[in-house]
């Protein structure tokens, strides 16, 4: 992603919160090298579901007013 907006920058930081959780679970100390494969896309899947969970979250909704 290059320049994220302020609304990208968001779910980014939404996104660490539910990676951070899972590195709880795992242990900080923990490098990445060390993790098992589970582990790595299980911290690749918290990344891009909270990311695309918070861009949802965030979108504008449509008027549910429709003029026709």
């Amino acid at each position: 992603m290059i320049d994220p907006d302020e609304r990208e920058q968001a779910a980014l930081r939404a996104a660490l919160k539910n990676m951070a959780e899972l590195m709880a679970e795992i242990g900080w100390t923990t490098r990445f090298a060390d993790l098992s494969e589970a582990q790595a896309l299980a911290l690749a899947t918290a990344a891009v579901d909270g990311f695309q969970e918070a861009m949802m979250a965030s979108a504008p909704r449509p008027d549910p007013e429709v003029p026709f």
